[in-house]
């Protein structure tokens, strides 16, 4: 499942990064940055703010992939880690905790994701809205990342919470 995450964030990026690069040049110099509870914009900028904003995903991915690359060495030391069954969990064999931590990257990885959809879709409606095709940041739009994120942290978070006594008792 990682691999089909990894593969929907550089798609994700991609076409966030391509569609701004379209859009730039046909947006007007006073674009929507912020909005309010309603959806209507309550404060404007310029077009390089767009840019940023396109940025803080591509940051935020490599932050993540970060985490996802180096978190397993640094919670080797035990006073790193809060999980259930952590003094049994940490007397596993190495090849035992990796199925932890190969859940810890997925969720990671699937979180992004979520992230990763739910910035495209707030950059395709600011510019949108910048082009006057719209008043308002529309909410079903964006309801679907939501409701992904929601699903992901729920689903994985369970599953971190019960692993480790899975593997702990051989069911895994």
């Amino acid at each position: 499942m990682k691999k089909l995450y990894d593969l929907g964030n550089l798609v994700l990026l991609l076409l966030l990064g391509v569609f701004v690069y379209g859009a730039y040049g046909r947006l007007p110099a006073r674009i929507p940055m912020h909005f309010g509870i309603d959806g209507r914009p309550d404060r404007w900028g310029g077009r390089g703010e767009l840019v940023v904003l396109a940025l803080v995903p591509f940051v935020m991915t490599a932050v993540f992939y970060l985490l996802i690359r180096f978190l397993p060495k640094m919670a080797a030391d035990s006073r790193r880690m809060n999980i259930p069954h952590k003094e049994e969990f940490f007397r596993l064999p190495a090849e035992k905790r990796e199925i932890y931590w190969d859940l810890v990257k997925e969720f990671f990885a699937g979180l992004t994701l979520s992230l990763n959809l739910l910035f495209y879709t707030l950059v395709r409606a600011t510019v949108r809205i910048a082009e006057g095709g719209a008043a308002l940041l529309p909410f079903r739009l964006m309801a679907p990342a939501l409701a992904l994120m929601a699903v992901m942290m729920i689903v994985y978070i369970r599953r971190m919470f019960t692993l480790p006594g899975k593997i702990i008792r051989g069911e895994v």
